[in-house]
């Protein structure tokens, strides 16, 4: 990416109070308008401290040794693996309309702000219902819609969907996937389902250890199967098809990477089909 970036993180290291080692370590990280960035990594990797240290509240919030710099420019929304956590209303209007009160918004604009987020993570009309009575997919998008209340240039999310159903999981991908098409808006998301990071990302990072192996634009990131897989990165299925066809001489390995849905999948073993199809005539 090129242009001033919304945000980055210079040379960052912090290890908690209570740490026995460093949980980020040599962080050099730039967030650009309107991109969406996955995080990827093992268990304990440091993915929540660093969607921490992006939003500002590490050092600001919590104990321990920090060096570096952070620079931000606007205002920035986070939302955290459990949507009840965030909760301080009884109801979904009390939910959303906290922080554009605390932030000296008048009323009429509060009403108008309101309906424009619910219609845009689709609960119109939910505005009286209790969000500790909702599913957990509409939980979520309600801690979204918080999130969003204020206009922010950057939303992070920290595994929005790990402890929803597939049915909930699939509602809030559907609703990032259509904030990264209508919204300009910068977007990172901490997640392990990796099937849907393929799907709409720009570039991904493997964290390990607290610190980023890889960054990468998506093909790339997830062309580097051996990497992935001995970090313990689930691979998604088409790129593992896609693999064992090339093993098997079904297709030939392409040089533009890997594909990241069975559609693209299905046009190259196509294109395969009919380049044969064409040498046998020959």
């Amino acid at each position: 990416m090129t242009g001033q970036p919304l945000l980055s993180l210079e040379n960052v290291h912090w290890r908690y109070e209570d740490g026995s080692k460093p949980a980020l370590s040599d962080i050099n990280l730039s967030l650009y308008p309107g991109e969406v960035v996955g995080i990827v990594g093992p268990s304990a990797a440091g993915k929540t401290t660093l969607l921490l240290a992006l939003a500002g509240l590490i050092p600001r919030n919590y104990s321990g040794q920090f060096a570096g710099e952070r620079r931000a420019f606007g205002e920035l929304g986070i939302v955290f693996q459990d949507p009840e956590t965030q909760f301080i209303g009884l109801t979904v209007e009390e939910e959303i309309a906290f922080s554009l009160e605390n932030s000296g918004r008048p009323d009429e604009e509060i009403e108008q702000r309101m309906e424009e987020v619910l219609k845009l993570v689709g609960l119109d009309g939910f505005t009286l219902r209790s969000p500790f009575e909702l599913s957990g997919g509409e939980k979520q998008r309600v801690a979204i819609a918080s999130a969003l209340a204020n206009h922010p240039r950057i939303l992070l999310l920290d595994e929005p969907t790990s402890e929803l159903d597939p049915k909930g999981a699939r509602e809030v991908f559907q609703l990032l996937s259509r904030l990264k098409r209508e919204q300009e808006i910068t977007i990172v998301v901490s997640s392990h389902a990796t099937e849907e990071l393929a799907q709409f990302c720009d570039r991904i990072l493997l964290l390990a250890d607290g610190r980023i192996e890889l960054d990468l634009p998506v093909r790339p990131f997830f062309g580097k199967v051996e990497e992935l897989e001995k970090r313990g990165i689930l691979v998604p299925d088409v790129i593992q098809l896609y693999l064992q066809m090339c093993r098997a001489g079904v297709i030939a390995e392409r040089k533009d990477g890997v594909p990241l849905h069975v559609d693209e999948l299905a046009e190259w073993y196509r294109e395969a089909r009919t380049g044969s199809g064409r040498r046998e005539e020959a």
